[in-house]
């Protein structure tokens, strides 16, 4: 890949507490919660009694419920850092794998929710 000016990606220097904005289309992703995982076993149980067709993997084991879930964010949406340094391991990778950096984690104002996304795309407001 050649390196030019084209190529040069500034990753902006985050604190706690500050507004920043989504200069481009990025995915947010968080760990479910209990009740998130309980809503989704209850369906999957509700479509096993009504006889649906159930997703089973290669050794014919049910489906587990998901364990992080994801969100995008359009372009020019505002979030608050809430940490400026985060990591993907902790919301249930397993341990063997290595933290994917270059992270921080926001909360929507409008949801109330955080996420974890990528530096790279936001930009200090």
């Amino acid at each position: 890949m050649p390196i030019g000016p084209a190529n040069i990606v500034i990753v902006p220097q985050l604190k706690k507490g500050q507004l920043v904005r989504v200069r481009q289309g990025v995915v947010g992703i968080r760990a479910t919660t209990g009740a998130e995982r309980d809503v989704w076993y209850e369906k999957f149980h509700a479509d096993c009694r009504a006889g649906r067709d159930v997703p089973y993997d290669s050794g014919g084991e049910p489906r587990l419920a998901p364990d992080c879930t994801e969100v995008s964010f359009s372009v020019g949406k505002c979030l608050t850092v809430t940490a400026a340094a985060a990591s993907y391991r902790r919301i249930g990778k397993s341990w063997w794998q290595s933290p994917k950096g270059g992270l921080c984690q926001v909360l929507d104002t409008v949801t109330g929710q955080e996420w974890l996304v990528s530096k790279r795309y936001l930009e200090v407001l």
